[in-house]
């Protein structure tokens, strides 16, 4: 099988050094100085966007604003190839779908996988092993290229589970840009009240809180503009557990205080 890889950044890097063993892996970037990272670490690299095809898969790890106009490029010369993006909103592609050609064959994709380092350089095969990898039937999905996007999801390590375009981005909202808020208001309190002693002094329980707050503000700030409803109700949800957390410790007393994190804990037990 033919595999093509759009963007060779920590995602799009980590899936061509672990499918390379399995398929014929070409990957390009828009990046020179990236080309040339991931072909000295042994991938075949395209020499432009159009030499990818003709290919069995094309994996579009772009940023989000370039998903869909890669996915247009792409599709007007696609031939019988599967086009899957890996981007974290569903909603954009899926409404692209709706107008595609009537022949391409597009299948949303997201590995729940990933640091917050960026590039080439931070690319590693087991990124995905054991990880979930959504993925996201569009109207121009069809049985056999969904079978085909699960096969390469399941050769790079992960676990697929199918869901919707809408209901994959309300679980984002939740599972990545609700984490990733908190962090950052995390983080930030504990400068103002801590100051310089938050870097020495912090053990790992508010190191491990706060990684998330490294993320690049450029990559956050996309996913949050392109899926603010969700967002926005994953913050309200938030902000009634911790008020309710602050009215028990207002109390001062250490009973109603356990009965509220116990409340809590029940709740959010799976």
């Amino acid at each position: 099988m033919r595999v093509g890889i759009v963007g060779l950044g920590l995602i799009g890097g980590s899936l061509a050094l672990a499918l390379r063993g399995r398929y014929e892996v070409t990957g390009w970037s828009p990046s020179p100085g990236t080309r040339a990272a991931a072909g000295a670490a042994g991938v075949a690299i395209a020499a432009d966007l159009g030499a990818l095809l003709p290919a069995d898969a094309v994996i579009v790890c772009a940023p989000l604003a370039e998903i869909v106009p890669t996915l247009e490029r792409l599709a007007a010369r696609s031939g019988n190839a599967v086009l899957i993006d890996v981007g974290s909103l569903k909603g954009p592609v899926a409404a692209y779908a709706l107008r595609a050609p009537a022949r391409a064959r597009i299948v949303g994709g997201h590995p729940m996988a990933g640091t917050t380092a960026t590039g080439f350089a931070a690319a590693e095969a087991g990124l995905f092993r054991d990880r979930p990898f959504l993925l996201v039937p569009t109207a121009r999905s069809d049985e056999a290229s969904l079978t085909l996007a699960g096969e390469l999801a399941r050769a790079a390590g992960g676990i697929v589970t199918v869901l919707g375009a809408e209901a994959h981005d309300r679980v984002v909202a939740v599972l990545s840009a609700l984490p990733f808020l908190v962090a950052a208001a995390l983080a930030r309190a504990g400068a103002e009240l801590a100051g310089s002693a938050t870097a020495s002094l912090a053990g790992p329980g508010f190191r491990d809180t706060t990684r998330l707050a490294g993320t690049p503000p450029s990559l956050a700030a996309s996913m949050l503009a392109g899926n603010s409803p969700n967002v926005l109700e994953a913050l309200a949800r938030f902000r009634a557990s911790l008020d309710a957390l602050e009215r028990a410790v207002a109390t001062g007393d250490p009973a109603t205080i356990a009965g509220a994190l116990a409340e809590l804990r029940e709740v959010s037990s799976p």
